[in-house]
């Protein structure tokens, strides 16, 4: 898998482990010469996660919907911006564009790309793997909800053995390889 697709916060008050975790998955992308995908922000855990990656020698994809240029907080670390519209065209693009997905801390806009995902595969408009990094115990409550929903038979086991779950950069290689 060449192309990493991230999903993370654009918030900067974060606990200081969510910002550790974005730097090691930045240096993995990079020490690995893969091409880090994500959403284009220059603040918060998506620019930690660029720096490190363009720091570690990985080439860096941002897909920055218009609002971020509107805002003027486009990061200055990509080697390629790609502009959409809104933020539902930044989803397709990043699916598109990316070979796996990891997500790492973040909100309702993290959620939001995740359930995206993991909604077309249900529909089967793309194959793509999820990855949940459970930094501190941070994706738990969405681990807990999903086993529950299977349980409930309103969510397919085979969907739900789609979902990796790392808790470590070497878990999370095995995962997107």
């Amino acid at each position: 898998m060449q192309y990493i697709g991230v999903f993370l916060s654009s918030r900067d008050e974060i606990p200081a482990s969510y910002r550790e975790a974005a730097e090691q998955v930045g240096q993995w992308i990079g020490e690995t010469r893969r091409t880090l995908v994500y959403g284009g922000s220059g603040v918060g855990l998506m620019e930690v996660v660029a720096r490190a990656a363009k720091q570690s020698g990985a080439r860096v994809f941002g897909i920055v919907p218009q609002f971020v240029v509107d805002r003027h907080i486009v990061s200055e670390t990509l080697d390629v911006e790609i502009r959409t519209a809104a933020l539902s065209d930044r989803k397709t693009v990043m699916i598109d564009r990316s070979d796996v997905l990891v997500a790492l801390p973040g909100g309702v806009g993290t959620l939001d790309e995740v359930f995206t995902v993991l909604a077309a595969r249900t529909a089967n408009e793309t194959h793509k793997r999820v990855v949940l990094y459970d930094v501190d115990g941070c994706w738990q409550p969405l681990i807990a909800l999903l086993d529950q929903l299977v349980e409930q038979g309103l969510y397919g086991a085979d969907q739900r053995k789609a979902i990796g779950v790392a808790t470590n950069i070497a878990e999370l290689e095995e995962l997107c390889s």
